[in-house]
């Protein structure tokens, strides 16, 4: 009775690891079918991380060609998909800090050209800006680690592994991260009220 739900989750490993084996030794269409899989899901993740628009596309380019050149390290302990977050993490997050020391990077961020993944409420309820809004405010670090805790769902020993950074600090920054959008929610909250109670 239970057999039917293994024997495909079997057959969506091994079909996976058949993909990913193509992409390794080089099969163009392979890589192109990868490619089309991760594209979206890559450039949500780097959207979120890195609030520039340039970096951010700059780095699901570079995630993208990573991904594709690590494929043979892939093995099926999780999805392709989970792994290929990592990759993409790490990747943006270098990308943007290789950015950041360079001496004419202001972080200039066009608020036309920001959009909000789709997964993300915009605005959300109670707040009276969206929460991609609230995100930019923060200090790349405190936005980068409370991404990858409540966006991406890791934990705090593998936000810790994929910024080299240690727990502690790791820890330190999530609750600064959520200390500060409080205040900026409650800042707007309260702004966003006065200014109804002179209008009304």
């Amino acid at each position: 009775m239970h057999s039917a739900p293994s024997v495909a989750h079997d057959g969506a490993v091994a079909a996976d690891l058949s993909l990913m084996k193509r992409v390794a030794a080089g099969d163009k269409h392979a890589q192109r079918v990868l490619a089309h899989r991760l594209a979206g899901r890559v450039r949500r993740i780097s959207q979120r991380l890195v609030r520039n628009t340039a970096d951010a596309e700059d780095g699901s380019q570079l995630s993208l060609i990573e991904i594709l050149r690590s494929a043979g390290t892939y093995k099926d302990i999780s999805s392709i998909e989970r792994w290929a977050d990592r990759i993409t993490v790490r990747t943006v997050l270098r990308h943007a800090r290789d950015q950041r020391k360079k001496p004419w990077y202001f972080g200039f961020v066009d608020p036309e050209t920001v959009s909000i993944p789709p997964e993300e409420p915009s605005p959300s309820e109670g707040t009276p800006r969206g929460v991609e809004d609230y995100l930019a405010e923060l200090p790349a670090a405190r936005r980068e680690v409370l991404v990858m805790k409540h966006s991406l769902g890791y934990t705090t020993e593998e936000i810790a592994e994929l910024t080299n950074n240690p727990i502690g600090t790791v820890k330190d920054r999530l609750v600064a991260a959520r200390k500060q959008l409080r205040k900026l929610i409650v800042r707007d909250t309260r702004v966003f009220a006065e200014s109804r109670e002179k209008s009304s």
